[in-house]
């Protein structure tokens, strides 16, 4: 169930309650967040509470901000019950327990904000000290892939578990999918590190329609956290009434092996692939496309009875953009990096008939870039002239906008210049180009270009 965290003064607590439930499943009031905490102004809150409401005094050591000792908050629970929550949220060591009204169904909580333990079933048998209705397991991820092993651990175990840190958000967005009893949101301001708002939840990721059956779709790399995928992907969904999800989450080169392990028990069907990734997928696939074979690198992943294929949609996308302003047959086409969107740029190039030229700071990559596509490399401190240029590095992005992937002076006049960049929408170098009397196309062309060809792979 969506639940709403309630802090802050009466006031704020009684609008959120107000706001909260017009979305919201279920209501959480953290009281020992709250400015007043006396038995006049909780019952007035809990009065206007029209969802299944839970009485959360947290102590310091789990998380929470209740100032006085163990008997003051037993004193404050007893004080409150009265008042006949749905629920208590009670920590699993707990020791006055048994002492609480039994009729009230309680959750106990285990809170870890370090780390996700290694062996998360060592965990459970902390849980069963008193009987519970609700287990909640929320630790601290380092890793995406600690969040992949709690989404495997509730899974299996139905419990209330989730991560909190930013790489935990997926924890929260995933819930329904993998039928955790709770999942923790807010309105103003959050009450752990991680979660995501009532809007943000219920709005762009549809929350509220997640189910076991959603198939889920994502983002892989790092950084991603500028990417616009998750934005294309699911209004893409609700346009064409898909049952589907689309999240994006880091992920390192060192840890795609164990990525891999963690998702094969999980519900998803498809991923976007992004630096530095790119070529660190095929050995780990069932089957790649020749497109992905010749060009050594895989932005998307495709899961087809039970096994996962990989493909390059980013040379099309590039391409289809380019070739807005003009054919590529014939033209000298500069390309600036020499990474897996550099390769799949040059592939699809070559291929309509572009000459191409590599210019990469590292002469060697460069160079066996150039061969694989029967061009040309040269020093990025050399350039030479061109038709069309094209920027594959990250150089640009934000927030280092002042960047420019070559110097200012071998931006030539007149010429069709393109940026993989999506964010900021123009680049300096764009701009420097456009002010030349060039033509520019904006990385957001080929997103889009390259992303309806993964939804296509990804819904045949």
């Amino acid at each position: 169930m969506l639940t709403v965290s309630i802090q802050g003064s009466f006031e704020e607590a009684k609008h959120s309650i107000l706001e909260g439930q017009k979305k919201g499943e279920m209501i959480e009031l953290r009281i020992d967040l709250m400015e007043k905490q006396d038995l006049t102004h909780i019952s007035k809150l809990r009065h206007l509470c029209k969802l299944p409401v839970i009485f959360t005094v947290r102590r310091k050591d789990q998380g929470g901000a209740f100032e006085g000792n163990e008997r003051e908050r037993e004193e404050k629970f007893q004080e409150l019950l009265p008042l006949k929550p749905d629920f208590i949220d009670l920590e699993y060591d707990c020791a006055f327990a048994d002492a609480l009204d039994p009729s009230i169904p309680r959750i106990v909580s285990y809170h870890d904000f370090e780390k996700t333990p290694e062996d998360l079933e060592k965990i459970l048998p902390q849980l069963n000290h008193f009987p519970a209705k609700i287990k909640k397991i929320a630790t601290f991820a380092n890793s995406s892939l600690d969040a992949l092993r709690m989404l495997n651990f509730v899974q299996k175990h139905h419990v209330a578990g989730m991560c909190m840190g930013e790489k935990g958000g997926i924890t929260r967005l995933l819930g329904p999918v993998v039928d955790s009893p709770l999942v923790y949101t807010f309105l103003g301001e959050a009450t752990a590190p991680g979660q995501l708002s009532l809007e943000e939840l219920t709005g762009l990721y549809r929350y509220l329609t997640l189910n076991r059956k959603t198939k889920v779709y994502a983002l892989i790399g790092d950084p991603v956290d500028k990417s616009i995928g998750h934005l294309f992907h699911n209004e893409a969904f609700l346009k064409l009434n898909v049952d589907a999800l689309y999240v994006k989450f880091p992920i390192t080169p060192p840890e795609v092996p164990q990525f891999f392990k963690e998702i094969a028990t999980l519900p998803f069907y498809g991923f976007s692939v992004t630096m530095p990734l790119k070529e660190h997928m095929a050995p780990h696939l069932d089957e790649v496309s020749d497109e992905g074979k010749e060009i050594g690198a895989i932005n998307t992943l495709v899961k087809r009875g039970g096994k996962w294929f990989g493909t390059n949609t980013d040379g099309i996308g590039a391409l289809d953009a380019i070739e807005k302003e003009g054919k590529v047959a014939g033209k000298l086409i500069l390309i600036i990096g020499a990474g897996g969107a550099a390769k799949a740029i040059a592939y699809e190039a070559s291929k309509r008939g572009g000459k191409v030229i590599i210019a990469n700071r590292t002469m060697k990559k460069g160079e066996i870039l150039a061969k694989q596509v029967k061009g040309m490399a040269v020093s990025i401190d050399e350039i030479p002239e061109y038709d069309i240029l094209i920027n594959t590095t990250s150089v640009g992005m934000a927030p280092e906008i002042d960047k420019l992937p070559i110097a200012e002076k071998d931006i030539q006049e007149k010429k069709v210049f393109f940026d993989v960049v999506i964010n900021p929408k123009e680049t300096k170098f764009l701009n420097l180009a456009r002010n030349k009397g060039g033509k520019v196309i904006i990385g957001r062309e080929m997103f889009e270009g390259q992303a309806l060809q993964q939804l296509r792979e990804w819904l045949s």
